[in-house]
């Protein structure tokens, strides 16, 4: 089966999109008290994280115009996948073994979000790059998206930076921040994507 560059890039900013859903399910269950099922949502957001890492090597095997670009998205996603599978494997069988075992909980808990600030980060920086292309040479409604994506790219690149160093402290706004860059990311491959064909 062959893909093509512009219906991966289709693809990898669908798979942005849903897990920016995911992420906001969570979050929303999670402000109300409700119970979550999170081997469901996380190994959701796994298979989408997947499918990001591979869909990206598409048009950067391609010699993408974007390289950067396309590089820092696979690799995000092959990070998210670590972190979410951390979450999946890991943090259940540490938790049931209680007391005992909270150190290397904690010390995992820390690994498994140093990994999701730094998949963030990454994509921060992809949707900051593809901004400014688009303010450069975007037309009509391509330039306010460029400028959203820049922003947006630009708040996520810093903060996630910032939580890499000083841990869960920045979960929040880092994790908002990231959230809002894949949004904005995803929107701007889908309007370059039919220009990107190399």
């Amino acid at each position: 089966m062959q893909f093509t560059a512009r219906g991966s890039a289709r693809i990898t900013a669908i798979l942005l999109i849903s897990v920016v859903i995911t992420q906001l399910v969570y979050i929303g269950l999670s402000s109300t008290g409700m119970d979550i099922n999170r081997p469901v949502i996380w190994t959701t957001e796994a298979a989408a994280f997947l499918g990001i890492a591979i869909f990206a090597l598409v048009p950067l095997a391609r010699e993408s115009r974007f390289t950067a670009v396309w590089a820092a998205i696979s690799i995000g996603g092959i990070l998210n996948v670590i972190q979410v599978g951390m979450g999946l494997s890991m943090f259940g069988p540490l938790q049931a073994a209680g007391e005992p075992m909270a150190p290397a909980f904690q010390a995992v808990l820390s690994g498994a979000f140093f990994l999701y600030f730094a998949g963030k980060f990454l994509f921060g920086f992809a949707s900051l790059a593809i901004g400014v292309f688009l303010l450069k040479s975007g037309k009509g409604a391509a330039k306010p998206v460029g400028a959203l994506a820049f922003l947006a790219g630009l708040g996520a690149a810093a903060t996630n930076l910032a939580a890499m160093a000083t841990g869960m402290e920045a979960l929040y706004p880092a994790g908002a921040a990231g959230t809002a860059a894949a949004l904005f990311l995803a929107i701007s491959l889908l309007m370059v994507g039919s220009e990107d064909t190399a």
